[in-house]
């Protein structure tokens, strides 16, 4: 069970890490916001909001 966990920890990381690539890429001006993936997006606009509220 514990390689389980870690299999799937692993993976859910390396899905995480590039779409932070692609919000990386979205806010060089390389990618439209209609190609990124759904967690990009979700990434997106969590950070739009952490902004918005800081300042």
């Amino acid at each position: 069970m514990r390689q389980k966990a870690f299999r799937a920890r692993k993976k859910h990381q390396k899905r995480r890490k590039r779409a932070k690539q692609k919000v990386r890429l979205h806010e060089q001006g390389q990618l439209k916001y209609e190609q990124l993936p759904r967690l990009a997006r979700e990434m997106l606009a969590k950070k739009r909001r952490a902004e918005r509220t800081a300042a």
